[in-house]
């Protein structure tokens, strides 16, 4: 096997573990309406043309389930094009193969549970299984002749979605090779992209599950779509099933420009910050708590409290941040929540943080 092959192949095996599960209310209208199609033999796949933009094209394989109690909607995606013929066909194979060997276990589950609902006296709810793709970028766009493409595989025995989601990404040169996020973004990319992710998470935390986030991982998919690099991850990963698959996007070009606005804006910054114009109390182990509400004040951030949650957000331009009473986890932009050894506590109508808090957490050092 060459080694082309076996990487990808690598990508195979890691998308293919996963458990499959759908519903079909969260696809399309007409996704729903082609699962009616007449059945016909896997192996004896249509091959339809679609129309790509400039650059590689994709034609369709359709493949149908032999069982009646299977209800299907796969269109593989076969690439055309590409410069490098061999790589194509390698990896043609292993997007077919993937379907094929889920449309399979597929077949023989729905059948499986067909007949215990028979043998059960109940009624069969008919197994979904969709297979569906979007060429991102055709290698004709930014950054040049990178190629992605996304297929998204859901199977459901009447549950939730749980969608499998593979994407690829080549260079489409004489010698084709996999674009991996170090090709694009550095070999040390990871911890600036972690918390970049981060960030945009924390713009509306109350989508995201951030205690489960923990970075981005070895096989991370993503893609490339009009110069964005769009990083992907699972449903219900980290964030509740109504929103999906959550996507990040970045601008891959300009990057240096915002690699030097966001280092200037981390700048630490020296604030006269009157102590005796806050209110403040020494709490346990000698530690000196200080009003959140006045600190804000002086700096000119504007807080904003929740008082369901019993939370606290205080912001000003791209800076932003978020307490908990009772909790010692402060969460600030692009950082992972930070401990301070001493949690929030509410004092005579006043929310109160450690001192440590201002430069821990806001990077603000306090001339005292």
């Amino acid at each position: 096997m060459k080694k082309k092959t076996a990487i990808w192949m690598k990508i195979g095996v890691l998308g293919c573990a996963a458990v499959l599960g759908v519903s079909a209310a969260n696809l399309p209208v007409n996704a729903m309406a082609s699962a009616k199609a007449p059945v016909l033999n896997a192996a004896s796949a249509q091959q339809v043309s679609v129309p790509a933009a400039a650059g590689v094209k994709v034609e369709e394989k359709e493949l149908h389930a032999k069982s009646t109690n299977l209800e299907t909607h796969i269109r593989v995606p076969q690439l055309t094009g590409m410069l490098d013929t061999h790589y194509q066909e390698e990896l043609n194979d292993i997007i077919l193969s993937h379907a094929e060997k889920d449309l399979a276990a597929w077949e023989k589950k729905a059948d499986e549970a067909a007949a215990e609902a028979k043998a059960a006296h109940l009624k069969y709810l008919t197994n979904n299984l969709y297979v569906t793709y979007t060429l991102k970028s055709d290698g004709t766009g930014q950054p040049a002749v990178v190629i992605s493409l996304e297929v998204i595989t859901e199977g459901s025995q009447g549950g939730t979605s749980m969608p499998r989601i593979d994407t690829y990404n080549v260079i489409n040169t004489a010698e084709a090779q996999r674009v991996t996020l170090s090709d694009l973004l550095g070999v040390h990319y990871k911890e600036k992209l972690d918390a970049d992710i981060l960030a945009k998470m924390n713009m509306s935390p109350d989508l995201y599950f951030l205690e489960e986030y923990k970075g981005t991982g070895t096989e991370q998919p993503f893609y490339i779509e009009k110069g964005d690099l769009v990083v992907v991850f699972p449903k219900y990963s980290i964030a509740p099933g109504y929103v999906g698959s959550p996507e990040f996007r970045f601008p891959l070009q300009g990057e240096r420009q915002s690699d030097n606005a966001a280092q200037e804006s981390k700048q630490e910054k020296t604030v006269n910050l009157d102590l005796r114009q806050i209110a403040k109390f020494t709490g346990a182990n000698g530690v000196t708590m200080v009003s959140l509400r006045d600190v804000a004040k002086q700096l000119n951030w504007e807080l904003t409290w929740n008082q369901a949650a019993k939370t606290a957000e205080i912001k000003k331009d791209a800076q932003w941040s978020k307490v908990t009473m009772g909790k010692d986890q402060y969460a600030a932009l692009s950082k992972a929540p930070k401990s301070l050894g001493t949690a929030p506590v509410m004092r005579s109508g006043k929310l109160f943080v450690p001192v440590q808090f201002i430069s821990g957490v806001l990077n603000v050092q306090v001339q005292h």
